[in-house]
């Protein structure tokens, strides 16, 4: 609580903006694909994500860009517009008197449009306010208190998702709204690109060409996709193998079904780093980056690999734990990491460069899932372990190149 309310005011007020927003969006989640599993079938369901995931790939692009030329505040304001929209519109496609998935999807779409936008200008902004001294405390705290919001949202979803689906959407609508409102008012401008002795390039292909000549950057960036297709795990494969596989149980005389252990299995994972995540800090903060990345992406791996292959409560718990022990470990050290290699006066432009990463782990993830019903669970147990030899050397080369300069 005291590295908190020592922070820069638009960060604290950005963190509490993640709190609503993580607690708002994990209502949905995950769900969102046994939603359109259920309706249009896993093969379409993969489809539609990686057409989904395209677009954020291009707007994450031209996201980053156009902070550097516009500053980030103008970019936040423009997104968050947005994604009221798109929200309304996802409401209105589950009311009472009028449901249509597709149009659901197409709201979802257009959410997914302005989170491009924003995420790209609130990540360099969070560069432009923070010191490599800081870093680590300030992802950190981010990261203690989305999985805050993240374990109460999930616990909302399991109860509320299936019945009260326009319900959870309406708040997603409202939150959105007082976002916008308080990026208009309450939120700084981090960086005033007139004001800076280096004038921007104005040209796009220019300027990530710039960045693709970064060596370091671009082998972390390379290993980053597939650590980001670790991550994407939770809301891609994971709930179609428990919606198909899970064997329904009962605990404490609640039925568990597969949808309802997904939401256990995020409200785990979730309690755990929220409990944890604070003591895993202490134990590993004399750790080299190498040894943090190498051990938290073989945990995490390791835990998804357990999920896939399980079918029964003990076996998915067992994977959650093994999960976010390893995901504990990772997150503050691949941010800081990622952070540390964007300094300089293109950190939209890098940023931008970076936001590819989910995108493009969502287009590869969304062909796994529609292909999943030729290999099973066995098959995507032997691409997690591709996944995680793609993840970790890379990054340690990245590294190594990194600490020589």
């Amino acid at each position: 609580m005291k590295d908190f309310f020592g922070l820069n005011r638009t960060i604290k007020i950005r963190l509490i903006m993640n709190f609503l927003g993580s607690l708002c969006f994990s209502t949905v989640g995950g769900s969102m694909t046994i939603y359109y599993n259920k309706y249009m079938g896993a093969g379409i369901t993969g489809m539609l994500l990686i057409v989904s995931s395209v677009m954020v790939f291009l707007i994450g692009l031209y996201a980053g860009h156009l902070t550097d030329i516009q500053g980030r505040k103008p970019v936040m304001v423009f997104s968050t517009a947005v994604t009221s929209v798109g929200a309304a519109l996802a409401t209105f496609a589950n009311s009472s008197f009028y449901f249509n998935p597709w149009v659901t999807f197409f709201g979802f779409l257009i959410v997914n449009f302005g989170f491009g936008f924003f995420n790209t200008a609130s990540q360099a902004m969070i560069v432009d306010l923070t010191t490599s001294e800081n870093r680590r405390v300030v992802y950190s705290i981010q990261y203690w208190i989305i999985n805050f919001a993240i374990m109460i949202g999930s616990g909302l979803s399991g109860w509320f998702f299936r019945d009260h689906l326009v319900w959870l959407l309406l708040v997603i609508t409202l939150e959105e709204i007082l976002s916008c409102l308080v990026v208009i008012f309450w939120i700084d401008e981090s960086f005033d690109p007139k004001a800076e002795h280096r004038k921007p390039e104005t040209n796009i292909i220019k300027a990530y060409f710039t960045v693709a000549k970064d060596k370091v950057f671009m082998y972390y960036l390379f290993a980053s996709v597939f650590i980001a297709m670790i991550f994407s795990q939770i809301d891609y494969y994971l709930p179609v193998h428990l919606s198909d596989s899970f064997r329904t149980t009962r605990l404490l005389g609640i039925e568990i079904y597969g949808q309802r252990m997904l939401t256990v299995f995020l409200m785990v994972n979730t309690l755990i780093i929220v409990l944890f995540m604070g003591r895993v800090n202490r134990w590993t903060k004399n750790w080299s980056r190498s040894h943090g990345i190498f051990w938290g992406v073989l945990l995490e791996g390791l835990g998804f690999i357990i999920a896939f292959l399980g079918r029964d409560l003990t076996w998915e718990i067992i994977a959650v734990i093994i999960a976010s022990i390893g995901e504990m470990i990772l997150v503050p050290v691949s941010q800081a990491l990622r952070a540390d290699l964007m300094e300089g006066d293109q950190v939209g432009t890098y940023t931008g460069a970076f936001s590819v990463t989910q995108p493009i782990a969502s287009v590869l993830s969304g062909i796994l899932v529609s292909l999943s019903g030729l290999y099973g669970n066995v098959g995507m147990a032997i691409f997690m372990f591709l996944i995680i030899v793609l993840s970790v050397f890379p990054s340690l080369r990245a590294i190594r190149m990194h600490e020589k300069v």
